[in-house]
């Protein structure tokens, strides 16, 4: 495996703000080999903080079903790309890289760690370890009313779980939005690294189940024909106990009657596959396939990227490993699929923990049982940062168009790709 010293030093890059303490520590967990915990009753919590006001319930992009399901959609309107000058003191895009700039919103706070919410675009999770005072919430961004127009942001507190250890990290994607609510997971301290994850009502009210297991790191929730799923990287299965469980990979967690962790007759959340190194981010494309970034101890690159269809994810048994992406970034910092469309390949793109690092691309193809790389080469430079950039960010909407949270200073900002005709 990675070495701690190595992790350590990989994610330090990724200090930009509390929220990334939380992905350090559980990049580390998936380096250790000593995990335990005590165990905590799963089930319905109302928390230890006021409850929050009331949000959207829509779906996001983890609201995941089999390929093919947005047949019938009203056709979207052709993009329009904006001029160079309204985002190249920000980013260069390489001319192989198929997509041009459609939006740009400027923001007025951090938006490092952004992803996609149910309420219909970006969203940050803040002041999960002590500040600001009034506890911890959901910052959602609304970037609408023009192509340039300034994101608008609302703030929406969420109910701290009850039993919490001191010290704890939350995960490194922080509060998630998933077909059946919020999901959030945190991580213990050293030495054991034990911890939960927590399912919340999608107002973020109500913890409405936890189940034990071991360096959760990064999750999603997919809804398909057999029901509701967790898919996550991290070091055991979830569990209604404490486990010792080091075992690095990505798996799968059936949702019973509501809870993470059901019992008998439910079926058990089970490994789909392993690999040697430490976790990383997990998303899906808008055809909910599913992928994984994963950081390796005995790769010919140091990091790869992995990927499964809804189908493979469903089917409730380990699954081979396909590998889609690969690249010397040590570590992937963030990760985003963007799904192939009218015959042109899907693209898998991440970037590292370095300062400066750009962001690669790969092109994937997907068939009905399976996804593989696709036959272009892949790009090392997809999109670079321009000078004085501190930190950039990758993830992908609802319709599948990519996003990057851009930010330079105190300053914040949204870009929105489409791909080009």
């Amino acid at each position: 495996m990675l070495s701690l010293l190595a992790g350590v030093v990989a994610m330090a890059w990724k200090m930009t703000s509390t929220m990334m303490v939380a992905a350090a520590i559980a990049a580390l967990v998936a380096c250790d080999d000593d995990d335990t915990g005590a165990a905590a009753p799963p089930g319905v919590d109302a928390g230890t903080s006021d409850a929050p006001t009331k949000g959207d319930d829509d779906d996001d992009d983890d609201d995941d079903s089999d390929a093919g399901a947005d047949a019938g959609k009203k056709p979207r309107e052709a993009p329009v790309f904006l001029a160079a000058d309204e985002y190249e003191d920000l980013i260069a895009i390489d001319p192989a890289f198929p997509f041009g700039v459609t939006q740009v919103h400027p923001a007025d706070s951090n938006i490092v760690g952004s992803h996609w919410g149910s309420h219909g675009g970006p969203m940050v999770t803040t002041g999960a370890y002590g500040a600001p005072s009034d506890g911890p919430k959901v910052i959602r961004w609304t970037v609408g009313g023009g192509a340039t127009a300034d994101a608008q942001k609302t703030e929406v507190p969420f109910v701290k779980a009850s039993d919490l250890p001191s010290p704890f990290f939350y995960g490194a994607d922080g509060m998630v939005d998933t077909p059946f609510g919020g999901l959030l997971s945190y991580t213990g301290a050293p030495p054991t690294f034990a911890g939960e994850a927590l399912l919340y009502d999608a107002d973020y009210t109500t913890v409405t189940s936890r189940a034990k297991t071991n360096g959760f790191y990064s999750g999603v929730g997919l809804r398909g024909a057999k029901g509701d799923l967790v898919v996550y990287s991290g070091l055991s299965e979830l569990s209604t106990a404490a486990s010792v469980v080091t075992d690095n990979g990505l798996y799968a967690a059936p949702l019973c009657n509501g809870a993470l962790a059901g019992a008998a007759p439910c079926a058990e959340p089970h490994k789909l596959f392993a690999w040697a190194g430490s976790s990383g981010p997990v998303v899906t494309d808008a055809h909910g396939n599913v992928f994984v970034a994963a950081s390796l101890s005995d790769g010919d690159t140091s990091d790869e990227v992995y990927a499964l269809t809804t189908a493979q994810a469903f089917g409730g048994a380990a699954v081979a490993k396909v590998v889609v992406a690969a690249a010397d970034t040590l570590g992937t910092a963030s990760l985003a699929a963007i799904a192939p469309e009218d015959g042109a390949p899907g693209y898998v793109v991440g970037l590292g923990y370095a300062p400066d690092a750009p962001v690669h691309a790969s092109p994937y193809v997907e068939s009905a049982t399976a996804l593989a790389k696709g036959t272009a080469a892949p790009l090392a430079n997809a999109i670079e940062r321009a000078d004085g950039v501190d930190s950039l960010y990758v993830f992908t909407d609802d319709e599948g168009d990519l996003w990057l949270a851009v930010t330079k200073g105190t300053e914040g900002t949204f870009i929105e790709l489409r791909r080009r005709p």
